[in-house]
C-alpha cells in the first residue's frame, strides 16, 4: 500500500530515494512481512529508545532497502533478481557493527518465515550479535518471553525452489534443532 506505490517506476528502493550514496549498513533488521506494521513500526522506535543505538544508524531492513514494484523500471531489479545478489547473506556477513536484530509481532511468528531462519542461520555462522525486538505496547517482556514456541523445522516460503534452497542451506549448517537452540538462546 505504501512502497511499491511510492517507489514505482524509479528502479530504486526507498532507502535509494532517500540516499543516492548508501554506505554499509550498521544493523540488519530480520522481520516477517505478515507482522504488523504497527508493532514492527514501534519495535523500531526501541532501538533509539531502549537500545540506544544511535539516531543516524544505517539499517538493511529489505522492506525499504530493495525495490519491490516488479515494474521492469529502468535499472530496477526484479527480486529475483536481487535475491540472487544474495543480499541478506551480504549484509550479515558484512558484520554490521550493531549486528542483527530480530522483530516480533503478535500478528505472525517471524520463524515461520524460512528467510528469517536462514538469517538467524547466517548471523550465527558470523558470529554476530543477535537482539530479539517487539513492541512495549502490546507485550511486557515476561509475556514475550513466555510466547516462546520455536519450531524452525515448519517454516516455509512462498517459492518451492527458495524452501528446497534454503532448507539445504539450514541443513548443511547443523540443521534446524541447532537453529532453534541458538534463537532460545538470545530470544
Amino acid at each position: 500500500h505504501f512502497v511499491i506505490p511510492w517507489t514505482r517506476d524509479t528502479g530504486c528502493s526507498i532507502a535509494l530515494l532517500f540516499d543516492s550514496n548508501p554506505e554499509k549498513a550498521d544493523l540488519m533488521i530480520s522481520h516477517s512481512w505478515s507482522g504488523s506494521v504497527k508493532e514492527t513500526i514501534n519495535a523500531m522506535k526501541t532501538l533509539i529508545t531502549m537500545h540506544f543505538l544511535p539516531i543516524d544508524s544505517r539499517l538493511f531492513f529489505c522492506t525499504l532497502s530493495q525495490y519491490q514494484a516488479e515494474d521492469g523500471a529502468h535499472g530496477g531489479l526484479s527480486i529475483q533478481q536481487q535475491l540472487e545478489m544474495n543480499p541478506f547473506n551480504q549484509v550479515i556477513s558484512s558484520r554490521p557493527k550493531y549486528g542483527m536484530y530480530v522483530i516480533h509481532t503478535t500478528q505472525s511468528e517471524v520463524y515461520d518465515r524460512l528467510w528469517c531462519v536462514d538469517e538467524v542461520r547466517e548471523a550465527s555462522k558470523n558470529k554476530i550479535e543477535i537482539t530479539a525486538i517487539f513492541d512495549p505496547h502490546v507485550w511486557t517482556l515476561s509475556d514475550f518471553k513466555n510466547s516462546i514456541k520455536i519450531e524452525t523445522k515448519n517454516a516455509n516460503c512462498f517459492s518451492d525452489s527458495d524452501k528446497d534452497m534454503l532448507t539445504e542451506k539450514i541443513e548443511a549448517a547443523g540443521g534446524f534443532d541447532e537453529l532453534d537452540d541458538v534463537i532460545r538462546r538470545f530470544r
